[in-house]
């Protein structure tokens, strides 16, 4: 059965970063979220009440067609929308799913976002980062796994830390 890898965590905890890694060392297809919400976001406006719903079904779509061609996907999630666990069983009809908790500090969280190319992700105020953040630190899924990106970027310790948990999922 193929694997799906949830990174979940804070805006700006590194999650992108960690898949972008991950597609790198091991080959795992890394789908961007964000891009697909703001595509949503471009077509119906933030504003829309379909916006969230019709997002996290656009998101279900890229997944279901990348788990077609690999057999170990990842994406990344703060966990934060109501809508999470439904995708996470929308998925888990396909595949195992494997929650991996990404966490960093929050004034960390917010340098890296502020440092970031915001045109690639949904504009959002440092208030409602906060509150997002809160909500994704509380999230509790069954993880295979959790990597603090709070200190120095550690590569070699991520791709081990994803290697053993791939594997003990074989």
């Amino acid at each position: 059965m193929p694997k799906v890898i949830a990174l979940v965590g804070p805006k700006g905890a590194g999650k992108s970063t960690i898949g972008n890694l991950l597609e790198s060392a091991l080959g795992v297809r890394f789908v961007r979220v964000e891009p697909i919400f703001l595509s949503v976001y471009d077509a119906l406006g933030g504003t829309h009440p379909d916006y969230e719903h019709q997002g996290f079904e656009a998101v279900l779509e890229a997944l279901e067609s990348e788990l077609e061609q690999a057999e170990a996907i990842c994406f990344e999630s703060t966990g934060a929308s109501r809508y999470t666990e439904w995708l996470l069983r929308e998925l888990g009809r396909l595949a195992t799913i494997l929650p991996v908790r990404v966490i960093a500090d929050n004034a960390q969280c917010l340098e890296r976002i502020h440092q970031r190319d915001a045109s690639s992700h949904i504009p959002v105020s440092d208030y409602r980062i906060s509150l997002i953040n809160e909500v994704a630190l509380a999230v509790q899924l069954p993880w295979a796994a959790q990597i603090d990106n709070g200190g120095p970027f550690d590569p070699n310790t991520i791709v081990r830390k994803i290697q053993s948990v791939l594997t003990e999922n074989a």
